[in-house]
């Protein structure tokens, strides 16, 4: 998709659609960053079935965002974007991150409901945990089996293992480091892999979820 994007024409409209979803940029993103090619490399890439029940986008800086240290957030079927962006990549991995989430809500069952992903994701958790006991770290404090976000594990991942040593245990296990501190950031992490040029690696890596994640965008073809 960020080979679609190439021309730099900055769109200067604060309202505008992207298919029936209206874009609000409450805050302009930098001059570098041609929006409007962004939502149509999107459009072009995602099946329409992606696109239910999404509500809006609206792009501007909020609080929120310095406060939970994140770019963007998905809620109530909108998603909320700082336009703080150093580049269109930055602003294209936060979009399609969201849009993981929003799959979330709307196929649930498929995503889920068979296990396997949760087995997959189960069984790198405990590859993560035989890593990092080999490195030395004690590891018996925290729940290598808690499916969901927890700040303590968080905390331990990337201040007291470190970026360098997390990307380190985590090469050839997940798709990137993000991808181990939830079941829900698994998921995304691998989704934002399929659409911006890893299919080939996330194939490899994880390959329960690049078939879950296939069959998603092919589901209207069932």
């Amino acid at each position: 998709m960020r080979q679609y994007i190439t021309e730099k024409v900055r769109n200067t409209t604060r309202h505008f659609k992207f298919g029936n979803i209206e874009i609000q940029e409450l805050e302009p993103t930098p001059e570098s960053i041609n929006l409007a090619a962004i939502f149509k490399a999107l459009e072009n890439n995602f099946p329409s079935h992606y696109f239910n029940g999404l509500k809006g986008v609206k792009i501007g800086h909020t609080q929120e965002f310095d406060d939970r240290d994140v770019n963007a957030v998905y809620r109530s079927g909108t998603f909320h974007i700082t336009n703080r962006q150093d580049n269109t990549k930055d602003i294209m991995d936060d979009l399609v991150h969201e849009f993981a989430h929003h799959m979330e809500t709307l196929f649930p069952e498929l995503i889920y409901s068979d296990q396997s992903l949760i087995h997959e994701f189960e069984r790198k958790r405990h590859e993560l945990k035989f890593e990092l006991q080999s490195e030395g770290y004690w590891v018996d404090e925290y729940d290598f089996d808690n499916l969901k976000f927890d700040e303590k594990f968080d905390v331990f991942l990337y201040k007291r293992v470190g970026r360098n040593m997390l990307r380190m245990v985590t090469t050839g296990l997940f798709i990137r480091p993000y991808a181990a501190v939830s079941l829900r950031e698994y998921f995304a992490t691998g989704f934002e892999a399929y659409y911006l040029g890893k299919q080939d690696t996330l194939e490899k890596i994880s390959p329960m979820l690049y078939d879950k994640i296939n069959e998603l965008h092919y589901y209207n073809d069932h």
